[in-house]
């Protein structure tokens, strides 16, 4: 499945089988899903109306790298071409006009014929005929569907050139459609390649470790608690934690970074990372389908049903440019003739050439194979986006709002201060955190909140005591003992946040759930002007419509359970990935792995170019398809000019969207 049409006859196919209930379709990845009433219907039945359209399938989890099809297919292309050059150079050895055959545009008479050698034209018919090959069977679907796909449009096309005799044009389309099918099917695979290369660096097997010794199970079966040993070289098999051993693991697999990462007892390690030195003694953690690699494959798949408004548009737009143009072929074909403007072979042939550009490939195929190719890039750089249509938002960002801890900070914070506390207070502070339950909790212990709960003041005055000193308010379990945690500002948080202004970012604010003093540091330290703090989650998600009201679309970025509402509300909503920031990660539209605001960058200027090249594409598909009318409508243009045109557009905007596999200079880096 390499184009959209296909989509619409598999669907009218499958629609008539008894017990499939619903289909969703995934062209960039050639993934067809489909519901059905065990009871009424059965896999062999959908395998077999799907061959009947032509096409073949698969289960996808058995689904090899490389279609078994597409030898046989390629080697059939060669054939037509083969005997496409046998014929052409019969006819120059003869001393026929091959430039006459291929360009000429008077079809009246015999005299159309340009006196082509019967050998010349055996070898012609017999080209058609292994291109034909390729398709004549979803031709055929097509036709019984009523489906007005570019294969039944090229097998209209081919029976009209033989009627009239251009056997020559009708080899050369023939060959050339067969050609650039293969074209675009090569350039898919590039793509669908790029996300199943995330999959293949998963290890197969493990090396156990059961007391004294250790033996080689499979990667799949490891669960929680079970201690594998992974030696330099080896790919981690599983999420864990290190028990024994110091190594550099490469994780650029997931976080994008360069640098490998030092790993000692203690330390997080990750499945389908590649352990550079030591040997490390790991601990089971995860299960092996509920690995982080696991969770971003699933979610890198899932991305593809949430479709970017673009594609949605151009898919709206297709719907009603093939009608149009098929109407205007047929008007093309019989109007002159029969208000005696010429020949009738003559505007037949004319029709046949406008009806090859009838179909929308090079529209519907262009955007979803650039979402794709941008989806699969940024998961590479440690930036997994759920769908076309949040990276699509990401490139309209006007403003970005973010959480304070983490993201402004080192992300190590240390305990500055405690505080013993009496029984009175103690008994305060419990029943403050009843309270906050009670609340639906989002609410940190900050000076103004601690007074909201009811809390006395000279309690409320210890805790704006601790704050003072720019840090964070926390109760130690069972509620005896005032923490306060400090967490240095980020050194190069300004550079980062200079450079999301850069990008066309207008504002950039601070919501912080922190006391004011940790806020302001954070903020003046990052060069932040806009600077909220002591906020509960749900004054975050009131703080970010009012910035997409003053602003437009803004972005929440965020790394804890109180950012999950902003997230929610925003534009896109981005979280941190880190166990601790699970259940935002639900909430997200975008998850970054490392530096946040470094990947954030990423994800802006990312999105951006990938708007860019969704817009070129539709932009070279309009004016290929003009250009051709144009031509076609000046008596300039042939049967295989018009595949040429059509499928050459489809393999242009196709190899355009690819380039987005490409990975480009970071805005932070100075390379």
């Amino acid at each position: 499945m390499d184009c959209g049409e296909e989509v619409s006859l598999l669907r009218a196919r499958l629609s008539r089988v008894k017990g499939v209930r619903e289909l969703r379709f995934d062209v960039a990845r050639g993934l067809m899903e489909a519901e059905y009433a065990p009871e009424l219907a059965s896999e062999e039945e959908i395998r077999a109306a799907v061959e009947s359209a032509g096409m073949c399938c698969e289960k996808w989890a058995a689904r090899p790298g490389k279609r078994r099809a597409g030898g046989r297919d390629a080697a059939v292309v060669w054939l037509s071409g083969l005997l496409l050059a046998c014929g052409v150079a019969l006819q120059i050895w003869q001393g026929a006009g091959v430039a006459e055959t291929l360009l000429a545009h008077s079809h009246a008479g015999a005299a159309h014929h340009h006196a082509t050698p019967a050998a010349a034209l055996a070898f012609y018919a017999a080209s058609v005929l292994a291109g034909a090959s390729l398709f004549w069977r979803k031709a055929w679907a097509a036709l019984r569907s009523l489906q007005a796909d570019m294969n039944l449009l090229v097998a209209v096309s081919l029976l009209g050139a033989a009627v009239l005799g251009e056997w020559a044009e009708g080899a050369t389309l023939a060959f050339l459609y067969g050609l650039a099918g293969r074209l675009e099917a090569l350039s898919l695979e590039r793509a669908r390649r790029s996300v199943a290369r995330l999959l293949a660096v998963m290890p197969a097997q493990a090396w156990l470790v059961h007391g004294d010794h250790e033996h080689r199970v499979d990667a799949a079966s490891l669960k929680p608690g079970a201690k594998v040993r992974v030696r330099a070289g080896e790919r981690i098999p599983c999420d864990g934690v290190v028990l024994d051993g110091e190594s550099r693991v490469d994780q650029s697999l997931l976080t994008g970074e360069s640098v490998a990462a030092e790993k000692r007892a203690g330390d997080e390690v990750f499945a389908g990372t590649l352990n550079e030195s030591g040997t490390l003694m790991v601990e089971v953690v995860r299960a092996a389908e509920d690995t982080r690699l696991q969770r971003m494959l699933r979610m890198l798949e899932e991305s593809g049903s949430r479709k970017a408004e673009s594609e949605r548009l151009v898919e709206r737009f297709a719907r009603r440019y093939t009608p149009a143009v098929l109407l205007l072929a047929l008007g093309v074909a019989v109007i002159p003739p029969v208000a005696g403007a010429g020949s009738w072979s003559d505007w037949l042939y004319h029709g046949m050439v406008v009806l090859l550009i009838a179909c929308p490939c090079a529209f519907v195929i262009s955007t979803p194979v650039t979402v794709m190719a941008a989806l699969a890039s940024a998961a590479r750089q440690g930036v997994l986006v759920k769908g076309g249509a949040f990276l699509e938002a990401a490139g309209r960002l006007k403003a970005l709002a973010m959480d304070r801890a983490g993201i402004l900070t080192q992300g190590e914070p240390r305990l500055a201060r405690s505080e013993e506390l009496s029984e009175e207070h103690g008994m305060e502070l419990r029943q403050w955190q009843r309270w906050r339950s009670e609340q639906g909790g989002g609410i940190p212990l900050t000076p103004k909140w601690a007074q909201a709960g009811g809390v006395a003041a000279p309690l409320a005055e210890k805790i704006s005591g601790l704050s003072e000193e720019g840090c964070t308010v926390a109760v130690r379990p069972g509620g005896s003992v005032l923490e306060a945690w400090c967490d240095a500002p980020l050194a190069t948080a300004r550079t980062h946040v200079h450079s999301l202004r850069q990008l066309g970012l207008e504002r950039v604010v601070l919501l912080a759930s922190d006391p004011w003093p940790a806020a302001r540091a954070a903020a003046e330290a990052a060069g932040i002007a806009e600077c909220q703090a002591e906020l509960s989650a749900e004054e975050k998600a009131r703080e970010i419509e009012r910035l997409q009201r003053e602003t437009g679309a803004a972005a929440m970025l965020g790394d804890c359970v109180a950012d999950a509402a902003a997230m929610r509300r925003a534009a896109v909503g981005i979280s941190v990935a880190s166990p601790a920031a699970e259940a935002a990660q639900e909430s997200a539209d975008v998850i970054v792995a490392g530096a946040a605001l470094e990947k954030v960058a990423f994800l802006v200027a990312h999105a951006r170019r990938t708007l860019r090249v969704i817009r070129q594409n539709i932009a070279l598909a309009l004016v290929l398809k003009a250009a051709f009318l144009a031509a076609a409508a000046a008596g300039k243009a042939t049967l295989w000019m018009a595949v040429a045109a059509d499928t050459g557009a489809t393999l242009i905007v196709t190899l355009n969207g690819l380039r987005l596999l490409r990975p480009t200079p970071h805005p932070f880096r100075q390379e």
